[in-house]
């Protein structure tokens, strides 16, 4: 049993390596290929695809990128070497005993197949997001900020000192966020505000009126009034002087519709007031 195992593990780590020497004679035939002069390299291509305009070149790599690009270089070689030949041949024990340089073999093809994949997906990231170019760009920024604190502290004037955002404790932080938000609210409360107010002037100038209206009334009525207790009292003396006493129960008698008569226009005064106000 331990026989076959081993037999079909060899096979298998066999056929493994034929894979991979298949896929580096494909590579070389590739590599050679692009290194054959185009008038060749045409004429091994499919002749009816018309030519693809080359894209333009990437912009030269600078001080950030290219730590950039070494930091990644550095950190796919330090993965890389966990796959190392021995912690690969404790995962086939039988085939590394039995044949080793096979799977020597198929181990250094995986790890360059790897390393190439992880360099291409670098290369297209790189590409696609277009890092080198805005790394360049930074470092123009960083170097442009460099030469104006250098002119400004050179020439001596006196530069306002920049807090760091990340030093702000949260209130500020928190405000400044905010007041975007609250200058809007503030706005909307103060034109609020205007018509309130605007509508309040309006009432007190109509109450005002109103008030006029009620005094001149009131004015009405007590001149009424007073000309009614007048008449009264007229009325009361010249019956006192022609008939006495009769005539002073006389007079009362008489007096009787026009006290109606003064309570009846009292009560309409009164109604024209309500009315109005």
């Amino acid at each position: 049993m331990a026989t076959t195992d081993a037999t079909a593990a060899s096979s298998d780590v066999d056929m493994t390596a034929t894979s991979a020497t298949t896929q580096t004679a494909a590579k070389g035939d590739d590599e050679a290929m692009a290194d054959a002069p185009p008038s060749e390299q045409i004429g091994a291509g499919d002749a009816s695809q018309p030519e693809k305009s080359a894209p333009p070149p990437p912009p030269p790599a600078g001080p950030r990128a290219g730590r950039l690009q070494d930091l990644f270089r550095s950190s796919l070689q330090h993965t890389l070497t966990k796959i190392s030949w021995e912690n690969f041949a404790a995962c086939y024990p039988t085939a590394a005993a039995r044949n080793p340089v096979t799977l020597q073999a198929v181990h250094r093809a995986m790890v360059e197949r790897l390393r190439e994949l992880c360099a291409s997906e670098f290369a297209v990231v790189l590409r696609n997001r277009d890092v080198v170019r805005r790394l360049n760009e930074l470092e123009v920024l960083a170097a442009d900020a460099r030469k104006r604190r250098e002119e400004a502290s050179s020439s001596g004037a006196a530069t306002p000192l920049v807090r760091p955002p990340h030093t702000l404790p949260s209130e500020t932080v928190l405000a400044a966020h905010l007041k975007p938000q609250r200058r809007a609210q503030r706005q909307v409360l103060e034109e609020r505000l205007a018509a309130v107010q605007a509508e309040n002037a309006a009432k007190f100038a109509q109450l005002a009126v109103q008030q006029a209206e009620a005094e001149q009334l009131v004015a009405a009525l007590e001149r009424a009034l007073g000309d009614a207790a007048g008449a009264a009292a007229l009325l009361d003396g010249n019956d006192g002087a022609e008939e006495g006493d009769k005539g002073k129960s006389r007079g009362a008698a008489n007096s009787v519709p026009l006290l109606t008569e003064l309570a009846r226009e009292t009560r309409i005064a009164e109604a024209e007031m309500s009315g109005n106000a």
